[in-house]
């Protein structure tokens, strides 16, 4: 493996690229499953319960609460959901 331009020079360039080779090549579970239920589920969650707020919401409250309203309930479908997930996570756990 070539040292990169700002590795040369230094005397633990050979040490640190076996380093980073070694890092790349452990076994272990893979972590994208929990990403996605960690970052991308609230957003996803969020965005779409505010997008259905919004066409639900018309025409049923007055205009100066629709935002408002849809925000808190998006906010509270998605603490709800969280909570959910990390019920279910632990009762998973427990059972291992």
């Amino acid at each position: 493996m070539e040292p990169l331009e700002i590795c040369k020079g230094c005397r633990e360039a050979h040490t640190c690229a076996r380093v980073y080779e070694q890092i790349g090549k452990t076994d272990g579970p893979s972590v994208t499953f929990k990403a996605l239920i960690a970052f991308l589920l609230p957003i996803a969650t969020f965005t779409g319960v505010l997008a259905a707020c919004d066409t639900f919401l018309t025409g049923l409250v007055a205009p100066r609460y629709e935002t408002p309203l849809a925000f808190v309930v998006a906010l509270a479908v998605t603490a709800a959901l969280m909570l959910l997930v990390s019920m279910v996570v632990k009762r998973a756990c427990r059972g291992k």
